[in-house]
């Protein structure tokens, strides 16, 4: 088999809401083989608050400013007119990078690995350099507190800023001759790995747990665990490199 076709035969679905998804899917696609999306979450507006118009007229008040993901940078800029060209840029991800890089701006701060624990072994984020910093985090509606905590306690002030929500989508439950076609399932967060779950109906849920699932990290590993799922492949990240790769580890010798 070539090596560009090494999913030839076998099915993936994949999970990121609609505005993340293409990505993935063409490399399967590209890869030979069959996409199957089923967007477990929906990106939703954030409400409107005199708090966040606050934040965002004021933008000049702060340091550094972290992107925690695409959305999270296209949600933004879609608000303001630009960013402050005095205010150091960090993104945890590769793609937010690259869509902030070709709006014109320049990125400062970029992590080893593509998530928030290595975001914060970043040398610029220590405490001596972070002490009395204004740090503005923009993200979705609860996010995880991780960061924002770290970073407080290193003598940042930190401010939320809170651009979309992430929604349970409505969708009807994955049969079990559709589940028996897939060859491996792939999740990109914990939110979206307890959804899928969810979403399924009972009688069909001991036909999703024996199929091989994608999971980015040790959290939605252990998640995935309690769920009952039976082979667990677990990723560096969620990004879309990371999930190929361990696809790749698995249909592949």
């Amino acid at each position: 088999m070539s090596a560009t076709h090494f999913l030839k035969n076998k099915t993936v679905l994949v999970t990121r809401p609609e505005e993340l998804a293409d990505p993935l899917l063409q490399r399967i696609n590209e890869a030979g083989g069959t996409a199957l999306h089923y967007p477990v979450l929906r990106i939703g507006p954030a409400e409107e608050s005199t708090e966040l118009n606050a934040i965002i007229n004021n933008l000049t008040s702060f340091d550094i400013a972290i992107f925690i993901s695409p959305i999270a940078a296209k949600k933004t800029l879609e608000k303001i007119i630009s960013l402050p060209s005095h205010l150091v840029l960090a993104v945890i991800g590769r793609s937010t990078e690259t869509m902030l890089n070709k709006l014109g701006y320049q990125v400062q701060i970029v992590p080893d690995e593509f998530h928030s624990e290595s975001l914060l072994l970043h040398p610029a984020l220590q405490s001596e350099n972070i002490n009395n910093k204004s740090i503005l985090i923009f993200r979705g509606v609860g996010g995880r507190d991780l960061l924002g905590a770290t970073l407080t306690q290193r003598g940042a002030r930190v401010t939320y800023a809170e651009m979309y929500r992430r929604e349970k989508n409505q969708l009807n439950s994955l049969t079990r001759p559709q589940l028996e076609e897939i060859d491996v399932l792939t999740v990109t967060s914990n939110e979206g790995l307890q959804n899928l779950y969810d979403l399924t109906d009972d009688d069909s849920k001991p036909a999703l747990t024996v199929i091989p699932i994608v999971v980015p990290g040790e959290r939605a590993q252990k998640l995935a665990r309690q769920l009952g799922f039976k082979t667990i492949i677990q990723s560096r990240n969620a990004t879309d490199d990371a999930c190929m790769q361990s696809i790749i580890s698995l249909f592949t010798p």
